[in-house]
């Protein structure tokens, strides 16, 4: 390596003149130094020993105990290696979140940051900024650490490769595209059947119950407010305007409520003035009961998307079965009202 590189390889400590080559002290015991007494020394002669080593072996000292993986932070790796703005090219060989080094590969130029900063991100650190508002957006061109270039994957988030082509295609993993297909032919058929359901509680109202004004009445309301709320979805969908989108989405979430109270008096009116023989009441009283259900799902899985909720976090590296549990029954949700790309 070339002096000019080893130097800037060296942390600030070693340019205050702080010897290498320091005198023996003859040892108090015969054994070898415990572990508390080593963490039991004051943080700057940490800093001080720390600062002998290269990157390398910072992080893997870094794994080693707890007490080190919070005293080796990122913060303490720009002290060390990162001078008058200029970061060390070893720097970037790992991430500036999390500190893993998972290869050139596997990390993301961040061009927010300056030109000779430490930019390297990893995927995982780098999907979880991603939110739903990429969905209506086209997507960036993102740097690889090794120089590749690509884009994020649509459906869970993580870099594809592809060399900045444009085809649309390369934009989705091949296992992705094809959980991707699955999940529009689920929603596509789930949307179905609350439109069919929705016209046969109107078909229901407009003929069984055409003389109680308190089915006829609200059922009819619900018809008509499914019928602004297909408009506004087909206007949300054509659009690129994000502000536009976001009101578009909101009006859903509007409709989808004033939606429950005509369903929810729809039902309790079919169970007053259920009659004991016949099947038919029955049915229709279980119809109503489907489009209660079917409204109030919409209805939380619009609130979530309203609120920011990615759909795909469940998708995401190192969650605990529990987390991933509830990621996924929210997402659920989500993909029961709207598939959001």
């Amino acid at each position: 390596m070339p002096a000019q590189d080893q130097g800037h390889e060296l942390s600030i400590y070693n340019s205050r003149g702080i010897s290498r080559h320091h005198s023996s002290q003859p040892q108090r015991h015969s054994e070898s130094v415990h572990a508390t007494d080593l963490y039991s020394l004051p943080q700057e002669l940490h800093d001080i020993i720390l600062a002998y080593l290269d990157i390398e072996s910072l992080l893997q000292l870094r794994r080693t105990s707890r007490f080190y993986y919070h005293v080796i932070t990122p913060d303490l790796l720009r002290r060390l290696f990162v001078r008058n703005g200029l970061a060390s090219l070893s720097l970037n060989k790992c991430c500036y979140e999390c500190l893993a080094s998972p290869g050139l590969d596997r990390l993301v130029v961040d061009k927010n940051k300056g030109a000779f900063t430490w930019q390297s991100v990893c995927f995982r650190c780098w999907s979880n900024r991603i939110t739903v508002d990429y969905h209506i957006n086209p997507w960036p061109v993102i740097q690889i650490a090794n120089g590749d270039e690509g884009y994020i994957c649509q459906f869970c988030n993580w870099p594809v490769v592809n060399n900045g082509r444009d085809d649309g295609v390369d934009r989705l993993h091949a296992g992705c595209r094809a959980r991707r297909r699955l999940v529009l032919l689920i929603w596509l058929f789930m949307a179905t059947l609350q439109f069919g359901i929705g016209v046969l509680c109107a078909v229901l109202a407009w003929t069984r119950y055409k003389h109680q004004s308190g089915v006829l009445i609200p059922s009819s309301l619900d018809f008509a407010l499914a019928m602004i709320s297909v408009a506004v979805f087909i206007c949300r969908i054509c659009t690129n305007n994000e502000r536009k989108y976001t009101r578009l989405l909101f009006t859903e979430l509007v409709l989808t409520v004033l939606r429950i109270p005509p369903v929810a008096y729809s039902a309790r009116t079919t169970v007053l003035h259920r009659t004991n023989d016949g099947s038919l009441a029955k049915f229709g009283f279980g119809i109503f009961l489907i489009n209660l259900v079917f409204r109030v799902l919409d209805f939380v899985g619009h609130a979530l998307l309203n609120s920011g909720y990615d759909p795909r976090r469940f998708l995401q590296r190192g969650l605990r079965k529990r987390m991933k549990f509830v990621f996924g029954i929210a997402t659920f949700l989500v993909y029961f009202a709207y598939i959001p790309f």
